[in-house]
């Protein structure tokens, strides 16, 4: 991927550097994925569909939302309307923040998965409080080893997405109000946080927010 050209594309077409980043998460780590696979609370065309690679065999879409046409309508915080040991892939991009129990949805996607399954998610860190309808969460990334750990996942990583620049850029971004100036403050942000000592990022890290990719024993 030409990140530059990609950048000034989805800058253009009104994608915050967060989204941006996330999705290239995305297209970093969710590649060659096949069998089952449930996309949890994506909503309708999310833009990451656009980053990723993947060929399922059966691919289910689940939200509340009536409107972004899901193929099953289910709401999160209650038990996933799944058998144990049904599918090969979860995804749970940007939607553990409006959980009442995130605990509870990781033992519930750990049930549904095959022994051997992979959960993929996002999770924003540094970010405005956006109630969809409700907004609880903004996890560390020790606080998603735990929630992971608590849940029986044992095999994981936990990868912070952006720094300290992108993430105090994507903070005024609506303040940017031209795509051309947000390009250039989102362009200048990604080069700072190259800048950044690692020390500093592994002792105090300041992500946009985390990717996680878990996996059932």
């Amino acid at each position: 991927m030409n990140y530059f050209t990609n950048l000034l594309k989805e800058t253009y077409n009104g994608k915050t550097i967060a989204r941006t980043l996330f999705n290239w998460g995305i297209s970093k780590h969710v590649k060659n994925i096949s069998g089952v696979v449930i996309d949890l609370g994506g909503g309708k065309n999310p833009s990451y569909e656009r980053f990723w690679q993947i060929k399922p065999e059966k691919f289910i879409r689940v939200d509340i939302n009536e409107k972004a046409e899901p193929d099953v309508i289910a709401d999160l915080n209650e038990p996933l309307p799944f058998p144990d040991n049904y599918t090969d892939v979860v995804f749970l991009f940007s939607v553990i923040y409006i959980l009442k129990d995130p605990t509870q949805v990781f033992k519930e996607i750990y049930r549904i998965l095959k022994p051997g399954g992979r959960l993929f998610l996002t999770s924003p860190f540094i970010f405005n409080e956006a109630k969809e309808p409700t907004d609880y969460w903004r996890l560390t990334s020790e606080a998603l080893e735990k929630l992971l750990k608590e849940s029986r996942f044992n095999n994981f990583f936990i990868e912070p997405i952006g720094e300290r620049f992108s993430a105090a850029v994507y903070l005024i971004s609506p303040f940017l109000f031209f795509w051309p100036v947000k390009f250039l403050f989102y362009y200048l942000a990604l080069v700072f946080d190259k800048l950044i000592p690692k020390k500093l990022k592994l002792k105090q890290p300041s992500p946009i927010g985390y990717f996680v990719e878990a996996t059932k024993s």
